[in-house]
């Protein structure tokens, strides 16, 4: 390649550089889990009672954050296997301590933490956001490995279809169907669950719609019934 083309090859690889970093998707717009107030809520309540919250699908990380900056004494560990999306994860979180990014799809990264942080000594949030369109989900085999490899954990999954109640928007692809009935087979039968659904329409988040979500908890003495913006399902 001669002294031209490089520089060309160079100069365009900068432009698009700089209009990766300017890309509205790329943005930090709230403070996480979409700026609902209502489940900001209920994830602090969670986090009050973890030491680890884990995270499948980082994005650019405004969850992620939001946990780790305000919870410094909370270990936080995630994954994005998109590459851009990770760059601009990594430019987000270079200067917070306590945050560990893995550039990989959920299942490797699920099983490496498993041991690597004995996660099942933990107390452990989950926020379970690898899904979307245009591929096969991996929510069946995160579902078997969380509930089959701990005794107790709470898990957030997000954009979750919510019964009833259809102003909150939840994510299809396909024959996937992100709701209670694609993932219940894939529940160790073992645990007894506790599950929970958003039980409010009003939209809070300045940049967002409503998202559907569900918390299952299992292995925990207390229910978590206490705050009238959730409703149990089972």
């Amino acid at each position: 390649m001669n002294v031209i083309n490089l520089s060309k090859r160079i100069t365009a690889t900068i432009k698009s550089y700089v209009c990766n970093l300017n890309d509205p998707r790329f943005k930090l717009l709230d403070t996480g889990f979409h700026g609902d107030l209502y489940l900001l809520k209920l994830v602090d309540y969670l986090l009050g009672k973890s030491d680890t919250f884990v995270e499948t699908g980082a994005n650019i990380g405004s969850s992620l954050l939001y946990v780790a900056k305000k919870y410094p004494d909370i270990s936080c560990l995630s994954c994005e296997p998109d590459i851009m999306a990770f760059n601009h994860l990594k430019r987000n979180i270079k200067d917070v301590n306590n945050i560990e990014v893995h550039k990989n799809v959920s299942e490797p990264f699920l099983k490496k933490i498993f041991v690597k942080h004995h996660l099942s000594e933990k107390n452990v949030l989950f926020w379970l956001d690898a899904h979307g369109y245009g591929f096969k989900w991996p929510l069946h085999a995160e579902i078997q490995m969380i509930t089959n490899q701990l005794s107790k954990a709470y898990i957030l999954i997000d954009d979750f279809k919510v019964p009833g109640l259809d102003m909150f928007l939840y994510d299809q692809y396909e024959n996937q169907i992100c709701s209670y009935e694609f993932i219940k087979n894939y529940l160790n039968p073992k645990n007894k669950y506790r599950i929970y659904y958003p039980n409010y329409t009003e939209r809070t988040s300045k940049h967002h719609p409503l998202k559907g979500w569900v918390l299952i908890e299992f292995g925990h003495q207390e229910e978590i019934d206490k705050f009238n913006f959730i409703k149990r399902y089972l």
